[in-house]
């Protein structure tokens, strides 16, 4: 009885109004919504291609998955601009923050092409190597090759969000990806069926408008500029690209990038799991990636806040609000992802048929979606915790830990329950599992030891955040 109480206690003072819960909710509901539409980017092409059947369903994952990689190391060396930029803000260097925003701008603009042009040359290759099914290899090389062509956009809707959001402007990134989701359910219907007289192009015409649609997001950005008077922080200071600044952003954004780029790989390789699987696996692994991103993408958004306020707290000398806030923020993607694993628990099977109405897929998904449902509030917490870790100067750390879990814990358990022991999906998944806890615990432990705190200097200035 004295636990329960206890247990409700601190279930109350987690959500009573506060200050710190304002600032949380404030900087997160606006990048949860916003994670959201983009989720549901994801979603409607699996939808609409799913009409078109099972092949058009397993190119998108494997095309997806493929470019996603990429996209997840762009958003990773952008996780480095917002710990610079609100780290600036707390230490009110407003000269600093602009010449960071146009070092940013000019990495974004040349990388972006040369990712845009050079992915797209070789996606088809990529491809041979990710999947042996003729149908699926052509339907995913054109997939990639399209969504390749428009890295560019994404690459600066990134960029653009990270310096926003480091800013406390998260509503800046809400917008973008409304006008993002919007436009790119638009002009799926109008590109893969046909629809006011333009050619059905089916798997081909959904990447050309997810691609358009990045372009579309970066709209609302010259409106917050104005509405939030960021000129301020671009006035008076040079337009001419910084080596210094591009050094510091390099320093703070390599780690958490290549983190991401190898966390990812290590998902395409589970998807080549898949493959040997087979076909039904290879489409119940897209269905559950588009379904978890449902939970995932809040947890993501409650990152956001904690390296936000973790930045800007210590930069104003404030450790004790940096680390509280950080576990608050856990403590409230918790709440969202574990309700999220509750509804997976119990309404999975009318989740999956979403997707499809072959019985055989949606019985295949169902057993692994409910595994992942039992462990989301892990996943939280990893989440959360790992993006304040990156906040406080310990990018080199969490690179370190991403890598050894991905390679040494998840990829072995998928592939010895999945395919030696012969468990299929549900033995597959059940090593993302095992990854979400190693790394929960890990993170926990770390950075409940707050030696980070000791040092408020900015250790992004260091080699990998080392």
């Amino acid at each position: 009885m004295k636990t329960l109480r206890h247990l409700l206690h601190t279930f109350y003072r987690n959500i009573r109004p506060s200050l710190l819960n304002t600032m949380i909710l404030k900087l997160a509901v606006p990048v949860v919504f916003g994670m959201l539409s983009q989720t549901v980017v994801w979603i409607t092409d699996t939808m609409m291609v799913g009409q078109l059947g099972k092949n058009s369903i397993a190119a998108i994952g494997i095309g997806g998955i493929a470019h996603f990689t990429v996209l997840a190391f762009l958003m990773g060396f952008c996780m480095g601009i917002q710990v610079i930029v609100s780290r600036r803000f707390g230490e009110k260097n407003d000269s600093e923050i602009g010449k960071i925003g146009i070092t940013t701008l000019y990495l974004s603009l040349f990388f972006g092409v040369f990712l845009s042009i050079g992915g797209a040359a070789i996606s088809g290759s990529l491809m041979k190597y990710l999947n042996k099914d003729a149908v699926v290899l052509g339907l995913s090389s054109d997939y990639l090759y399209y969504r390749f062509l428009g890295t560019i956009f994404f690459f600066l809707l990134f960029a653009t969000r990270a310096f926003t959001d480091g800013l406390g402007i998260t509503t800046a990134g809400l917008a973008s990806m409304i006008i993002t989701c919007f436009a790119n359910i638009f002009l799926n219907w109008i590109l893969i069926y046909g629809n006011l007289g333009f050619e059905a192009m089916g798997v081909k015409g959904a990447a050309i408008a997810s691609s358009l649609a990045g372009g579309a997001g970066l709209i609302a950005f010259p409106y917050y500029f104005y509405k939030k008077n960021l000129g301020k922080y671009f006035s008076g200071i040079r337009w001419g690209f910084s080596f210094s600044h591009f050094k510091e952003i390099l320093q703070a954004s390599t780690a958490p990038a290549l983190a991401e780029l190898l966390n990812n790989i290590s998902f395409m390789i589970f998807i080549e799991f898949a493959t040997i699987v087979g076909t039904t696996a290879l489409a119940v692994t897209n269905m559950l990636f588009s379904t978890l991103s449902l939970s995932f993408l809040p947890g993501y958004a409650f990152g956001v806040a904690a390296t936000t306020i973790l930045g800007q707290s210590l930069g104003a000398g404030k450790a004790k609000l940096a680390y509280h806030g950080a576990f608050r923020s856990g403590f409230f993607a918790a709440c969202v992802m574990g309700s999220m694993g509750l509804a997976f628990i119990l309404f999975g099977k009318t989740m999956l048929s979403v997707y499809t109405t072959d019985k055989e897929l949606i019985q295949e998904g169902y057993i692994p979606l409910v595994i992942l449902g039992i462990v989301q509030i892990a996943d939280a917490y990893h989440m959360v915790i790992a993006c304040a870790l990156r906040g406080a100067g310990l990018q080199g750390f969490v690179f370190r830990v991403y890598t050894t879990v991905s390679y040494l814990v998840f990829l072995p358990t998928a592939y010895f329950l999945g395919i030696y022991m012969g468990l299929g999906s549900a033995g597959l998944w059940s090593g993302i599992v095992a990854w979400v806890f190693v790394l929960a615990v890990t993170f926990i432990f770390r950075f409940r030891k707050r030696d980070w705190a000791q040092n408020r200097a900015d250790r992004s200035s260091a080699p990998f955040g080392i």
